[in-house]
């Protein structure tokens, strides 16, 4: 027999909140969910375990919302009041419910300690729905590339900023010689120039078997997942951070906890120590310079304070650097985390800043077991890596006029930046937004300067006008933010944007 349950609310106002920012459909199914333990012959816990994780698959139950008290879900699925806290209990300890003392208990606003279970693609695509309830990225991809879209989401340079590669002439008999003989750990020549290019940069001495080539950043950070941390283990992230997004990590069953980021780029390092204890941190992921989404740079003294609490506390860091190339070839004065403590920093780089997202190189420098351990595994998930993308990659690194070539690039981008800055100034005048300008990178951080908090349906605004942008939410926060990248904003599109925003921030305001 099926049972409707009223969810609970604080209070009206809550109750107003809720209907003034969600849609009408998922109002209408979160206020008056149907209940009934499915059949099946598992425990009853397990049942509810499950109504709760469907509920959020199909928008019946929304992130940020109040459950009902324990005593009266259990009167009302006829079950006892133990089973229900056994079955929150559990949803707690995964990271999908919260409990807040003296409010009861509620669905996670995010996905932050969101542990998925092992071989369980339902609570996989779970943690999924509770960083982007409304499938905002999904819309945005939907959009991207048509008519009269501004693109405000994307950071990766396009054709028209990367730099040109002058390859020479390889036949295929070459190409598959190169292929058959290569390491698995990457190609020699690629190396070579990567060490001849990094080593002042790192400030150490760089041996080839320190370097495992990937395809790009991203396979890095899944390497890594899968030979150096099991599931259950706990890591930490900046936050607001991209490392939030990325699904690898729930998919591995690794719950990832966020450090409040300093808005100079600096950590909280007490907030570090207490979930080190707390949570038995295995890593660190950070991005200390063109921090992603703030545009941030951590200072000197903010980098030598992190790498002394982490070796006091003998916590390992993965740093990402994806500005470091530019950063090593135009003789940027910026000391990465890797030079300051050689022995405990892992460190990821790639092209993708020079030649573009789709060149799919980078590397990842540890120390040479791990580099041997991590390469033979992806040897055996996926035979290596091509030795097409290494040549280009080599080919490039060996072109003279590299620094002239990049200082231009970087010239065009400071270009972009003003037009961006250029078409939100009359919101910035107005006191409607505020502006962190950026110290390295492409991005930049906005706070919308409204009366009343934005929840991740009201950002669907942006994309209804044509504007793609990067909400907070997408990075762990929730504080009326958002991150726009400038690298494809070309002068002829300022007016257009200011009339888009213009209309944007018009909306906003009549939700209040």
């Amino acid at each position: 027999m099926k049972r409707e349950l009223i969810l609970w609310y604080s209070n009206e106002k809550a109750y107003h909140q809720l209907a003034g920012n969600y849609p009408n459909q998922f109002l209408k199914v979160g206020l008056n969910m149907q209940w009934d333990l499915p059949s099946g012959t598992q425990p009853p816990y397990q049942k509810i375990i499950q109504l709760i994780t469907t509920g959020l698959q199909e928008g019946t139950l929304l992130p940020g919302q109040q459950l009902p008290p324990e005593r009266q879900l259990a009167k009302q699925l006829n079950v006892n009041r133990s089973t229900v806290q056994h079955a929150f209990n559990e949803l707690v300890s995964r990271g999908i419910l919260e409990r807040r003392v003296g409010s009861g208990t509620w669905v996670n606003s995010g996905k932050w300690g969101v542990l998925s279970q092992k071989v369980d693609w339902q609570s996989y695509l779970t943690a999924n729905r509770l960083s982007d309830p409304d499938n905002y990225m999904v819309r945005l991809r939907q959009l991207d590339g048509q008519p009269h879209v501004i693109n405000l989401a994307h950071s990766s340079i396009g054709a028209d900023l990367a730099l040109p590669v002058e390859m020479t002439a390889l036949s295929g008999n070459q190409l598959v010689a190169q292929e058959r003989h290569v390491n698995i750990s990457g190609s020699a020549a690629l190396k070579d120039q990567l060490i001849r290019h990094l080593t002042t940069y790192l400030d150490q001495p760089l041996t080839a078997n320190q370097l495992l080539i990937t395809s790009g950043a991203q396979q890095a950070f899944y390497l890594i997942a899968q030979g150096l941390l099991q599931y259950g283990d706990a890591i930490a992230i900046e936050k607001p951070s991209y490392f939030y997004q990325l699904s690898l990590f729930q998919a591995a069953g690794i719950r990832v906890l966020g450090i409040p980021l300093s808005p100079d780029g600096s950590l909280d390092l007490d907030e570090l120590q207490r979930l080190y204890y707390r949570h038995h941190l295995r890593f660190l992921f950070v991005n200390p310079t063109g921090q992603n989404p703030t545009g941030q740079t951590m200072p000197l003294h903010a980098r030598q304070a992190l790498i002394a609490k982490c070796q006091e506390l003998k916590l390992p860091i993965v740093e990402d650097d994806p500005l470091g190339m530019n950063l090593a070839l135009t003789g940027a004065a910026i000391k990465p985390l890797k030079a300051l403590d050689p022995d405990n920093v892992l460190y990821i780089g790639s092209l993708s800043s020079l030649i573009g997202a789709n060149a799919r190189i980078g590397w990842l420098i540890a120390p040479p077991q791990l580099v041997d351990r991590l390469a033979n595994i992806r040897q055996e998930m996926e035979s290596g890596i091509s030795i097409f993308p290494q040549l280009v990659a080599s080919q490039f690194l060996t072109q003279p006029n590299l620094a002239a070539q990049l200082h231009q690039q970087n010239a065009q981008l400071q270009t972009r930046y003003d037009n961006l800055k250029r078409a939100l100034t009359p919101f910035e005048s107005a006191g409607r937004l505020t502006i962190q300008p950026p110290v390295n990178g492409n991005n930049v951080w906005v706070t919308l300067n409204l009366p009343h908090e934005l929840v991740p349906s009201d950002y669907t605004l942006f994309l209804n006008n044509e504007l793609l942008v990067r909400p907070g939410f997408l990075f762990g926060v929730t504080k009326n933010q958002l991150r726009l990248s400038f690298t494809n904003f070309t002068d002829a599109l300022v007016p257009e944007l200011t009339r888009k925003w213009a209309r944007v921030m018009g909306q906003l305001m009549d939700r209040e």
